[in-house]
């Protein structure tokens, strides 16, 4: 990390952080000033679980062909990131699409794409100070502790390749992850936790089974922080669509800070 070249290259950074925090503070206002209060997440956890299609047999299917996926990527593959999120990803997909067969609603109720969309971005807006609040503190803590966590794999590949790698990464992280990551956690592992521990632990397990599966300390506390938001966006949507739209803008602004950092020569 060094200084930028130019003071301006700091400019588009500033502006875009500045209407994110603008905009978080916003969005929790207007939900603190809701007039009608929104029904116990635990009641609502606990009739989302009871009515879910989704088997423990579905679960073990599902993560044997991931498992198997990434075997043979190992072996036989040529070692490449990209080749290791498209085994994960892609096979999950697949794994979700085919045990999803003859299920009713295995994934949620179809809410309209505007009412998602609008839904998704007012809560992640929500959330967003709060990431941004508990990341600083974690990593001062770190740092306190003499512990200087690396940047994520995937920040890495982003941050040393090509344009070409760059744009698949994008696709990846953008609409493959999102999809992949809320259908399992939020549509398969949370009402299965809740239907058999309880709405608590199975907020709790999913969540953080969704941060340590990232792999990367310096990131956890925050990562599992938004695992609960969009755990409670499923929760009180009853609709995967929100979590989904909340998880791709997670990614994209995360991107597109980057990118911002990159260019201001605050990341090399």
């Amino acid at each position: 990390m060094h200084l930028p070249a130019s003071p301006n290259a700091l400019i588009p950074l500033g502006l875009l952080l500045g209407l994110l925090l603008v905009g978080g503070v916003a969005a929790i206002i207007h939900f603190l000033s809701q007039s009608r209060p929104a029904p116990p997440w635990r009641k609502s956890l606990t009739h989302l679980a009871q009515h879910s299609p989704w088997t423990l047999i579905d679960l073990a299917w599902i993560l044997l062909c991931v498992t198997a996926a990434q075997l043979l990527s190992y072996f036989f593959l040529p070692p490449s990131a990209l080749w290791s999120f498209l085994s994960l990803h892609g096979v999950l997909i697949l794994g979700l699409l085919w045990r999803a067969r003859g299920k009713t609603a295995p994934f949620g109720r179809r809410l309209s794409w505007p009412s998602a969309l609008g839904q998704s971005l007012l809560r992640w807006l929500a959330v967003l100070p709060i990431l941004w609040f508990t990341a600083f503190v974690w990593h001062v803590l770190l740092n306190a502790l003499g512990w200087a966590p690396e940047l994520q794999q995937s920040i890495q590949f982003f941050i040393h390749t090509d344009t070409w790698n760059r744009i698949i990464l994008l696709i990846i992280a953008v609409i493959i992850a999102p999809i992949a990551e809320e259908c399992l956690f939020r549509g398969i592992l949370l009402p299965l936790l809740a239907r058999r521990f309880g709405p608590w632990t199975g907020l709790i397990i999913s969540s953080l089974a969704f941060a340590v599966l990232h792999n990367d300390l310096g990131t956890l506390p925050a990562l599992f922080i938004m695992a609960i938001a969009l755990s409670l966006a499923c929760i009180r949507t009853r609709s995967l669509r929100v979590p989904i739209l909340m998880h791709m803008i997670f990614n994209a602004v995360n991107l597109a800070l980057l990118h911002l950092l990159l260019r201001a020569g605050l990341l090399t």
